[in-house]
């Protein structure tokens, strides 16, 4: 891959060891050529298969944040198709489902208080894993308290990794997008 290639430095994430919202992400990789591409999966635009997994209902899962790099380099490449649905996508790797914060907004020191209040039930959980019945359910309720951990761990890790984006991405806002005007007015970079 070119430098220039938004995907840059795909191949080098560990995708196999990470999951999404529904399991293993080695998927990703293929989601993002394909958003790349604009290219459909089936009966979906890519777009939407890509979100699902990394931003399902809100929740933001292990592998979102490795997907953030590759979302802003997409954003900025004015080669990419639909590129108003990877701002789109940005937006809701940083705070999840944006309705769910109307009307005040979001508040990301919520999602602080949150990791910091599960990680001291750390001993309430460490007793729960003890009092397993066998060791297979043991490993279970670990595994359990290991997700619960990645995923309260998942929102301020992306939030802070899209926002220090916006310097680069505030380009987007002016009249030409980062790219040629459209002539509506509209920024280029946003404009379906």
């Amino acid at each position: 891959m070119t430098a220039g290639d938004p995907l840059s430095g795909l191949d080098d994430v560990p995708w196999a060891d990470l999951k999404h919202c529904f399991g293993a992400a080695d998927d990703v990789p293929g989601h993002l050529r394909a958003v790349r591409a604009g290219g459909q999966e089936g009966r979906y635009p890519a777009i939407v298969l890509l979100w699902n997994n990394v931003v399902h209902q809100g929740t933001r899962a292990e592998a979102t944040v490795h997907t953030i790099p590759f979302l802003v380099r997409m954003a900025l490449d004015s080669g990419v198709p639909d590129r108003h649905r990877v701002v789109g996508l940005l937006g809701a790797t940083a705070i999840g489902l944006d309705n769910n914060h109307l009307p005040d907004g979001y508040d990301p020191s919520l999602d602080r208080a949150e990791l910091v209040e599960l990680r001291g039930q750390a001993g309430e959980f460490a007793q729960w894993i003890a009092e397993a019945e066998d060791e297979k359910q043991g490993k279970e309720r670990e595994a359990q308290w290991a997700e619960l951990l990645i995923t309260a761990e998942a929102g301020p890790l992306c939030y802070r990794a899209v926002r220090d984006a916006l310097p680069a991405l505030a380009g987007l806002l002016k009249a030409d997008g980062g790219g040629a005007a459209r002539g509506s007015g509209e920024p280029a970079g946003l404009v379906p």
